[in-house]
């Protein structure tokens, strides 16, 4: 048997850990400023980017082509050019400006189409993953996840049209996982983090920082009004579930309540009595968060800040003293302000899942007439 040699292209690694922008595998160094942005809730991860450039020559950048961006020899972003602008000024010096969204962006705009209404031959939220980001473009997928899954579905059913994300942020909020962009082509399956990594106090490079509370959106007592299965005779109202704010008692027994009614069938009430305690947890940890702006791309340990990331947080200034986790991180850069991250902080409360209800469908039933 003869030798069969195989060559493969090695994936580029900078000169040092310096920031570095790739764009169609040419690199620039001639840039402005830039900021990419990545969230627990928003997807896909996003990117702004001005170059400097002089004389009569322009960069050659085309729509949809490839932009990387590199930070201590490691890939921090990988997307793809969707808008442009370029401005030419008299003085012989113009920019131009890209921005687009990571390969997520595949996720949100493709709808996938299966037969039938369902997906079949799915015993985990990982599996319904792997499914759904093969077919829109082979995004990657880590499963970081340390907790099981609810229960494992045969089928998962999916509405004709659903883009590849609503389906899959569906399944995902009803197993209690958060799904996010990694920023660089692959979505992450992780439970919200729990225990803190780093720690943020008056000694850290802050620019600026701050912390706002808002609780117009908050109540004292929620109330969930839950139809059972069978309703023979009633008289009043129907039952209740109920649930109170964390910190019911700054609201001095205005007797302030929100009732909301559960329409799903709850046989035994336990659904509305979720949806009651998610409601006041929700409500709790959106009313409060931290922002802050730091100097470097890196936390005291020298980790790139990430989202969710669970960081103790002890700022006398604004009175605040408790473990938070990071939901927006945006990386920017400019030649007059050097670099810098700007993070946003919730409670983990903030993150808690609203109970959801899933129907089974049967793959029987799901065979498409010939045409």
């Amino acid at each position: 048997m003869s030798d069969i040699t195989v060559t493969a292209k090695a994936p580029y690694r900078p000169p040092t850990n310096d920031l570095y922008v790739r764009i169609n595998s040419i690199l620039y160094s001639n840039f402005i400023s830039f900021r990419f942005t990545r969230s627990m809730e928003n997807v896909p991860s996003t990117f702004t980017m001005e170059l400097l450039c002089y004389g009569d020559t322009l960069p050659v950048v085309t729509m949809n082509e490839p932009v990387e961006i590199y930070l201590q020899k490691k890939q921090i972003f990988s997307g793809m050019i969707e808008m442009r602008s370029i401005i030419v000024n008299g003085n012989n010096t113009h920019s131009l400006s890209i921005s687009g969204r990571s390969k997520l962006k595949k996720l949100v705009d493709d709808m996938p189409e299966y037969a039938g209404t369902s997906i079949n031959n799915i015993q985990t939220l990982e599996d319904l993953c792997l499914q759904v980001c093969k077919t829109c473009g082979n995004v990657g997928v880590y499963n970081l996840s340390t907790t099981n899954d609810k229960m494992a579905w045969n089928s998962v059913p999916y509405n004709i049209g659903d883009t590849g994300w609503s389906i899959l942020d569906r399944y995902a909020r009803y197993q209690g996982k958060l799904l996010y962009d990694n920023g660089y082509g692959a979505l992450v399956i992780n439970d919200v983090a729990k225990t803190a990594t780093t720690t943020i106090n008056e000694t850290s490079p802050l620019r600026s920082y701050g912390f706002s509370e808002d609780i117009t959106q908050r109540y004292a007592q929620y109330k969930v009004l839950w139809q059972p299965y069978t309703t023979l005779s009633q008289t009043g109202l129907p039952p209740a579930a109920t649930s109170s704010d964390p910190q019911a008692t700054i609201f001095n027994g205005e007797g302030r309540t929100k009732i909301t009614i559960n329409s799903t069938s709850d046989e035994d009430g336990s659904l509305a009595q979720r949806y009651a305690q998610w409601q006041a947890n929700r409500a709790y940890g959106r009313s409060r968060s931290v922002t802050v702006e730091l100097v470097g791309f890196t936390d005291a340990s020298n980790t790139l800040w990430d989202v969710n990331q669970m960081v103790n947080i002890n700022l006398p200034m604004i009175g605040v003293n408790e473990a938070m986790v990071t939901c927006d991180v945006t990386y920017s850069y400019s030649n007059g302000g050097g670099s810098t991250t700007e993070i946003t902080f919730y409670p983990a409360l903030a993150f808690t899942f609203e109970p959801a209800t899933l129907y089974q469908s049967d793959p029987s039933l799901q065979n498409l007439p010939s045409a």
